[in-house]
């Protein structure tokens, strides 16, 4: 079997509009997903930018908060679609002033999501509650953190492993499409994501074309 990774790609300012995390509201389906943590939220707009993206030399780009979304240039979409590449669709993001579509880049969508398959022995992880640590509690009130107001919806996200691979069950990534979504929630805080992967095969492209912006982490597959 084929090696797999986990794409991530740099930030490059702030989904619109960013007071207050106002983008949420816009861009997030309501009252879908737990609104302290994020786990399980919905994309079902599309995201707002304040201009075009100013790296011109990367390929591949994203946004600040949002870990999971991918912002992709011409080249790529073309390239991907050249070769068949599955597990992908793409659309165009707008001004958030204007609400036009942006001319230079597409959000590469990935709606496949694994069975769970995570192998979590190597993870920390932190449970959707009030705090316990009165000294957390403290801190978190100063700052007037929804993370001590509620509601909890007491479900479990995973920290991004340091220094270690992602480690997964190897039999759910046999015919998959080259783009899927873990099944389990990752973040810490209020930021909740489901990870991307993806094939051997797209990172061929990726470096045969050497593209910039992304950042390909191999996990670990097991029998």
């Amino acid at each position: 079997m084929n090696n797999w990774y986990h794409i991530t790609t740099g930030q490059f300012g702030y989904p619109q509009p960013e007071n207050d995390f106002g983008y949420l509201e816009l861009t997030y389906e309501p009252n879908i997903g737990c609104p302290t943590c994020h786990i399980g939220i919905k994309q079902n707009n599309p995201f707002r930018f304040k201009n075009e993206p100013k790296a011109k030399n990367s390929q591949f780009i994203g946004l600040n908060w949002v870990f999971d979304k991918i912002f992709v240039r011409e080249p790529v979409k073309t390239e991907f679609e050249k070769n068949g590449i599955t597990g992908i669709s793409f659309s165009r993001p707008i001004f958030h002033k204007s609400e036009k579509e942006l001319e230079s880049i597409y959000q590469l969508h990935v709606d496949t999501i694994l069975p769970e398959a995570l192998i979590s022995n190597n993870l920390t992880s932190e449970k959707c509650e009030y705090p316990k640590e009165e000294s957390a509690i403290k801190f978190l009130k100063a700052m007037d953190s929804p993370l001590v107001k509620g509601p909890f919806c007491g479900q479990i996200k995973y920290n991004f492993p340091q220094g270690k691979k992602m480690t997964f069950d190897i039999e759910p990534f046999k015919n998959l499409p080259d783009f899927v979504r873990t099944f389990e929630w990752f973040g810490s805080g209020a930021s909740a994501n489901r990870p991307i992967l993806i094939s051997e095969k797209v990172k061929r492209i990726i470096e045969l074309n050497k593209w910039r912006g992304t950042f390909l982490d191999q996990i670990e597959l097991k029998n």
